[in-house]
């Protein structure tokens, strides 16, 4: 639907929709802002104007922890080698979350979309017909439109760029 969806009865102009993402979820981006990732202009982008599917209440939430000194600035001014341990687990437990998303994402889109895509260039009989009318939207772009794989990788390593230096006793 490349001029989006007209829902009858609601208006008549049509309307286009990002599918679902996990860069609508309000918690994710809670956590990137309170950690204090910084992620780069484009990716950075995206994950704003996902906001516009979040309710109003959690994107003024995640506005007003934008606006605030991030958690990683508080707990370097601490000096704290506990509060320092503590805060770094949180990182890696976030993550862990942004490789093992980047996993399912992997075995459940890109792997079966090559596979489809490999399926109809290599068949000839009814299967490949089949296979030829699956749908292709989904090889190289992410549910909501994004270059999926390296939209992961990239806010995935920007995750890694809040762990705290680590100083030597």
């Amino acid at each position: 639907m490349p001029k989006g969806l007209v829902y009858e009865g609601v208006q008549t102009e049509p309307i286009e929709y990002s599918g679902t993402t996990a860069a609508q979820s309000s918690v994710l981006q809670c956590f990137d802002e309170l950690l204090g990732v910084k992620h780069e202009d484009k990716s950075r982008a995206f994950l704003t104007c996902m906001r516009s599917y979040m309710p109003p209440a959690h994107r003024k939430l995640i506005q007003d922890i934008s606006v605030q000194p991030s958690l990683r600035d508080f707990v370097q001014q601490q000096a704290n080698e506990y509060l320092n341990k503590a805060f770094d687990v949180c990182v890696s437990k976030l993550l862990a979350f942004r490789s093992y998303h980047i996993n399912v994402v992997s075995r459940f889109i890109t792997v079966p979309a090559a596979r489809a895509r490999q399926l109809r260039k290599n068949s000839q009989d009814s299967e490949g017909e089949i296979v030829s009318r699956a749908p292709t939207s989904l090889e190289e772009r992410g549910t909501g439109g994004s270059g999926i794989m390296t939209f992961l990788k990239t806010v995935r390593d920007k995750t890694k760029d809040v762990f705290l230096p680590q100083t030597s006793k």
